[in-house]
């Protein structure tokens, strides 16, 4: 139970800082932005996110659980996002597909559907297209 309430903070706690850089980002500081998501996979997954979105979902799966995969999916859909609005047309690509494949992985290992992660992930197929 203490596991489950830490992570859900944690959740709360990013999606906050998530909304601060996309406030960031449509306000034309997509730097400030990014250096923003920077800094929270430093903390939250202790890597770059250049080193992650190179890694295979299998490998991600092995480093890290559930939830943390939760918060990685949801970090590299929100720099996907803020790319795409700078023009970095690649980068975001790479980061809303490894996004994507993190999304559909968790939802065959949950076995439970997500309303909230199936928004997500047509949201991204939408960007992806």
């Amino acid at each position: 139970m203490i596991r489950k309430d830490y992570f859900l903070k944690v959740l709360q706690q990013l999606t906050q800082v998530i909304a601060r850089a996309l406030q960031l980002s449509h306000s034309g500081d997509a730097k400030a932005a990014l250096e923003l998501l920077d800094e929270q996979y430093e903390k939250q997954l202790q890597e770059q996110s250049e080193i992650l979105s190179g890694r295979s979902v299998a490998a991600l799966a092995i480093q890290y659980d559930e939830g943390q995969l939760t918060l990685l999916a949801d970090l590299l859909m929100a720099e996907g996002e803020i790319l795409m609005s700078a023009t970095e047309v690649e980068a975001a690509r790479l980061r809303l597909s490894k996004a994507l494949a993190l999304f559909q992985h968790l939802n065959q290992v949950q076995q439970v559907y997500d309303f909230e992660r199936e928004g997500k992930m047509q949201q991204i197929k939408a960007w992806l297209e």
